[in-house]
């Protein structure tokens, strides 16, 4: 591998955390007692967890939406846990901090995929 095909390291991270973020959804969706709809929403959000890693790692034009795919399917599934697990109306506010915290961070993870695909497109290539 050249300097010129390096991956920053910017990039490693944010596929190293969504590696393990696909290895938590896949626990969750194969060894844990949760509620059928929520394991399936486990395995959903793994698959674009995976998605989201491939392209990071790869440097894909795709990565930044897929990331962005990521937080709002998180997110809202955090968000939607209190009905789903019948959770009593105090314990409910937590979900929301919890899913805007998965937003934000998919967000800035899509604004550097994005940054660093832009970047990488227009540095030039040497031979």
């Amino acid at each position: 591998m050249t300097a010129a095909t390096r991956r920053p390291v910017g990039r490693i991270i944010v596929a190293a955390l969504f590696a393990l973020l696909v290895v938590n959804a896949l626990k969750e969706t194969f060894w844990s007692d949760s509620p059928p709809l929520l394991r399936a929403l486990q395995a959903l959000v793994g698959a674009i967890a995976a998605a989201t890693t491939w392209g990071a790692w790869t440097g894909a034009r795709w990565s930044p939406a897929l990331a962005t795919i990521y937080g709002l399917a998180a997110g809202g599934m955090v968000a939607s846990l209190g009905p789903m697990l019948d959770l009593p109306a105090d314990a409910r506010g937590g979900l929301w901090v919890g899913a805007a915290v998965i937003l934000v961070f998919s967000l800035a993870c899509a604004w550097y995929l994005r940054r660093a695909t832009m970047r990488a497109k227009t540095e030039p290539e040497s031979v």
